[in-house]
């Protein structure tokens, strides 16, 4: 059994950016933990902040179920100014101390959304000086998608199950078509980089650290 680690800097990141591959880990019994760096409070569409933290988490708890995740964890960082503090390099540092896991899977480093670099800024820092072995660092794609190819994971028999937990975010997918979106995205890896394999892949960067 393997642990996973997945550092979500909002609410539909994990389900977005590596649903499918979570569901893999979860049938292959790895256990999965996933952080939630802000609740994305910032993406209320007109909904205050309070409001929208709740109604966000309680979203993430039912993609997490959808994968088939028992646990996640909320840290509160402010939504649109994820940085690399003392408390939150921190805190990361102790969750992986913790944890332990051999893989964390973090928004890749040229992300278009700055919370999104400043999780994977995050991680490496809290990956500097680090006692232990390093875990293997996997950057996925959501807004940004990816050019320089490290993993690729065939995502198949999950695109449905994938889709699923992303639609539980009714409040994003209100606004966004990332049902489509998405769809399109796993496609276009599965059919132009996925050989042999399915229709449908998730692809993933090494972030060095």
């Amino acid at each position: 059994m393997n642990r996973i680690l997945v550092l979500a800097p909002h609410p539909d990141d994990e389900s977005i950016g590596c649903g499918g591959t979570l569901c893999r880990h979860v049938q292959q019994g790895d256990e999965v933990h996933v952080v939630f760096l802000t609740s994305g409070e910032k993406g209320g569409h007109g909904r205050s902040e309070p409001a929208t933290i709740r109604l966000r988490e309680s979203e993430a708890h039912r993609a997490a179920s959808v994968i088939g995740i028992p646990e996640i964890e909320f840290w509160h960082l402010p939504d649109g100014a994820v940085r690399s503090s003392p408390s939150a390099i921190d805190r990361v540092r102790k969750k992986l101390l913790q944890f332990k896991p051999h893989t964390v899977y973090v928004t890749h480093e040229r992300e278009m959304h700055p919370d999104h670099r400043g999780a994977v800024r995050l991680l490496r820092r809290a990956l500097e000086k680090f006692p232990e072995k390093h875990p293997e660092v996997l950057g996925f794609e959501v807004w940004t998608p990816i050019q320089r190819l490290s993993v690729i994971v065939d995502i198949s028999p999950f695109m449905e199950q994938k889709l699923r937990a992303i639609r539980t975010y009714h409040s994003q997918c209100a606004v966004v078509g990332f049902v489509q979106a998405v769809r399109g995205l796993n496609r276009y890896r599965g059919e132009m980089h996925s050989w042999p394999g399915g229709n449908y892949a998730e692809v993933f960067t090494r972030v060095r650290t």
